[in-house]
């Protein structure tokens, strides 16, 4: 089998590193189990996201899992089919913001993100100036639960299993959206092998 350097950041419960050091969640093993079918002997790397996102644009990563479409990236890499839905949520602590209605109204806010991610146009399109910015969803949900931000932008499931046991986050419901997610890559036949083997298989989920 053909090795291949895959990566991801860590999105528990879809992608992480256990206790014992090894790799689980719903996501890695879809695409890990897919790329294998195609004949790759997959070396995986989870890590936090401009560190990932870097490797990958330097051709030290092959494959990135787990990313949303932009057009700067459309140009440059070969995005698989749709991986899945992600549902995305505002979440916060300040009740006086369950009441908006439009992703336009937070911008008199300060709204927690991760580095370098792409949300999608609802988020990416608010000034940089009511956005601050966290390594990671952990670090976004903490400044959240400190006060230095009013509310963050998470992953729904990411959200339930990091906060498991916390005081609640609660989401903005008018700004709770969907967004797709897809594995790049910077070889267009990896693409095409990735794409093959999961002919027949249903293309994506919700989750």
């Amino acid at each position: 089998m053909t090795k291949i350097k895959v990566c991801a950041d860590p999105f528990p419960p879809y992608q992480y590193v256990d206790k014992d050091g090894s790799i689980k969640g719903k996501d890695y093993e879809l695409v890990v189990s897919r790329l294998r079918a195609a004949g790759y002997d997959p070396e995986v790397c989870i890590a936090e996201w401009d560190r990932i996102y870097r490797e990958f644009q330097a051709g030290e990563q092959d494959v990135l899992f787990q990313a949303q479409d932009s057009p700067e990236r459309l140009e440059k890499f070969y995005f698989s089919k749709r991986l899945r839905y992600a549902v995305t949520e505002i979440v916060t602590i300040n009740a006086d913001l369950l009441a908006l209605k439009e992703y336009a109204g937070l911008a008199g806010y300060k709204v927690g993100v991760i580095a370098g991610f792409a949300n999608g146009p609802e988020i990416d399109g608010l000034p940089d100036s009511c956005k601050v910015e966290y390594p990671g969803t952990a670090q976004v949900l903490q400044g959240i639960y400190d006060k230095e931000v009013d509310c963050g932008v998470c992953d729904q499931g990411v959200k339930e299993y990091l906060t498991a046991g916390l005081p609640v986050l609660y989401p903005i419901p008018a700004l709770t959206y969907k967004r797709p997610l897809y594995v790049m890559f910077n070889q267009e036949k990896q693409r095409d092998d990735f794409d093959e083997a999961g002919q027949g298989q249903e293309e994506g989920y919700d989750f």
